[in-house]
C-alpha cells in the first residue's frame, strides 16, 4: 500500500526532530541515514503527485508544511 504524502511528510519531519534532540554521534549517524531515506521517499512521492520543488531545502519546507497541515 502506498503511503500518503501526509504520512511520508510526518515520518520525515519526525526524524528531523529526533536529529535535533540527539547528541550521541552513533545515534546521529543512524538517524542521518534514515533522514536521507525519508527525504528521498518524500521527494519521489512529490514527483509522483506532480508537485514541483526547487531543491532539497524546498522539499523539507514542503514536508514541514504538510506535516503541520498548513
Amino acid at each position: 500500500m502506498k503511503q500518503s504524502l501526509f504520512e511520508l511528510a510526518l515520518a520525515y519531519v519526525k526524524i528531523i526532530e529526533r536529529i535535533e534532540h540527539t547528541s550521541d554521534p552513533k545515534e546521529l549517524h543512524g538517524l542521518e541515514e534514515e533522514r536521507v531515506m525519508r527525504h528521498n521517499q518524500f521527494a519521489d512521492a512529490l514527483k509522483a503527485a506532480g508537485i514541483r520543488y526547487k531543491d532539497r531545502e524546498h522539499v523539507t519546507r514542503i514536508a514541514l508544511r504538510i506535516a503541520k497541515e498548513e
